[in-house]
């Protein structure tokens, strides 16, 4: 009886001892699995400090995740945040896309650059991704994305800008992404990178803190953004965005959003918005100018 018992819970040990193990090599798997997605996808060195999954819900929680900065651009980092918590199940980890229910991001930076008359945010968007390895690239659609205390770094070199500037971000969410027609598997990571980024750039653009020609030229570089990325994840990618941007920005988009449904190219329906933006300008000057009619 008493050799059955050490038998036993010399059996438990074993289970207890590989369980351990699997978790742990998951969570390496997971990492690495980031990481090398993240890479690929937006052709920049990712790192992932460490990633946990849940043994009972299969959530995941990243850890100091550091995107590098394009070629030729000086800071050591372009995006980083603290930590990322994705709401997800097993089952949900086996589909393809694979369906999130919330994802997380807190306290994202965001480094601004500006060299050879582009932003680092620019310069993202227009490179391709790499060519996958043996690996599928990974397909998301997230329901709903909250960023929490992020912050953008603009630095000096931008047109204006004499030292660097650090301007918080509000919190805010971005639903439904990844399901605009057009969206290309291989840029699924790479598309939710450019809406956070693009948004929390959008927001920095209207910061009172900032320079008038640096609020303006932010402002036509996010534009330009948004209509690469309309050529590239379809409409509705830049729907979502518009709806979340300030008014500032988001009115011009939202003009080309509604160009686009009118049956316009995204490169035609940009230069529709800024016409009309334009033209307002334009109205609101020869308003002023015009002097007021005497009643008689």
């Amino acid at each position: 009886m008493k050799k059955l018992k050490w038998i036993i819970l010399g059996a438990v040990a074993v289970l207890i001892i590989g369980l351990a193990v699997g978790y742990f090599n998951l969570n390496s798997i997971v990492r690495q699995t980031v990481e090398q997605q993240a890479t690929t996808s937006l052709n920049l060195n990712t790192k992932v400090g460490g990633a946990r999954v849940s043994l009972f819900t299969g959530n995941v929680a990243l850890d100091d995740v550091a995107v590098a900065s394009p070629t030729g651009y000086q800071a050591p980092l372009m995006f980083a945040l603290d930590g990322a918590r994705v709401d997800v199940s097993y089952g949900q980890l086996r589909q393809d896309p694979m369906r999130l229910e919330e994802v997380v991001i807190d306290e994202p930076r965001l480094v601004v650059e500006h060299r050879g008359g582009k932003l680092n945010v620019q310069v993202l968007m227009q490179q391709d991704a790499q060519e996958p390895g043996a690996e599928e690239p990974l397909a998301l659609i997230i329901n709903r994305l909250t960023v929490n205390n992020a912050q953008v770094v603009l630095r000096p070199g931008l047109p204006g800008l004499a030292e660097e500037i650090l301007v918080p971000v509000p919190s805010f969410t971005l639903q439904n992404i990844g399901t605009s027609e057009g969206a290309q598997n291989a840029a699924a990571i790479k598309q939710v990178v450019m809406l956070v980024m693009t948004k929390m750039a959008a927001e920095a653009a209207v910061s009172a803190q900032l320079p008038p020609e640096v609020q303006q030229l932010l402002k036509g570089n996010i534009e330009d953004v948004a209509r690469q990325m309309a050529t590239v994840y379809g409409e509705r990618a830049l729907e979502e965005l518009t709806d979340k941007l300030p008014a500032e920005v988001g009115g011009v988009l939202k003009d080309v959003v509604g160009a686009t449904k009118r049956g316009a190219t995204p490169g035609k329906a940009i230069e529709e918005g800024i016409q009309k933006g334009l033209g307002g300008l334009r109205d609101q000057s020869r308003d002023e100018k015009q002097p007021a009619t005497q009643s008689k």
